[in-house]
């Protein structure tokens, strides 16, 4: 492992020192620049939730919304409770709340959707606190048992600062049953969007959870 990362016992690469970047307006411009592109991944990713789960939601909170596409796309759909955390309040369509960070931790969700937003957070011990049925996450697929230090110190999604931990599809599995969690799904179906010109996935990684009835808050 290369200098200043640790591997869990999960298998995830968490960054050990690290200055967490603003996430400000401008750091959000850059995304707004994308609109076609989000608006596309916010309806994608509602379609995904709906085939999986055979049902609209009955509420649903966004982590880390940005730019709101993917709330908006709920919201359109007929998701009837539509709420938004950031780490600033960003905009958002009318009729979805902004909710604080312990009000996203002590209400309920139907479902909470994380995308392009886990490996941000500092101390992911909250996922242990979230009240809801199911979770939606989205993450750089980090091919480093696979292809070793050399291509993870060059991976162009290692963003030190930013990206804190990185996460493939068994080390975001197991971390999620740690917190009581189980994986119905997973899969790469983001990169039809997203992959760059000349570039070969997987890059993107999406997973969609359920409570474990024995963790279940309600």
């Amino acid at each position: 492992m290369i200098e200043n990362y640790r591997v869990d016992e999960f298998g995830v690469i968490h960054q050990i020192d690290f200055e967490p970047i603003a996430y400000d307006e401008e750091y959000i411009s850059y995304y707004e620049k994308k609109s076609d592109r989000t608006i596309k991944l916010g309806y994608q990713r509602m379609g995904w939730i709906l085939g999986l789960t055979g049902r609209i939601p009955d509420s649903v909170l966004e982590i880390g919304y940005g730019t709101g596409t993917f709330v908006e796309a709920a919201q359109i759909t007929g998701v009837g409770r539509c709420a938004g955390f950031d780490i600033a309040e960003f905009p958002l369509p009318d009729g979805v709340n902004f909710v604080s960070w312990d009000e996203s931790l002590h209400s309920f969700w139907d479902l909470v959707a994380m995308f392009d937003v886990l490996e941000h957070i500092p101390d992911l011990s909250f996922l242990g606190q979230l009240q809801t049925n199911h979770v939606a996450i989205a993450v750089p697929y980090c091919r480093w048992n696979e292809l070793g230090d050399d291509w993870f110190r060059a991976w162009r999604m290692l963003l030190p600062n930013e990206h804190l931990h990185h996460f493939d599809d068994e080390s975001l599995i197991a971390t999620m049953e740690h917190f009581g969690f189980e994986c119905l799904n997973v899969n790469t179906f983001e990169d039809g969007i997203r992959l760059r010109d000349g570039e070969t996935g997987p890059n993107i990684l999406s997973a969609f959870f359920r409570k474990t009835p024995e963790s279940h808050p309600r």
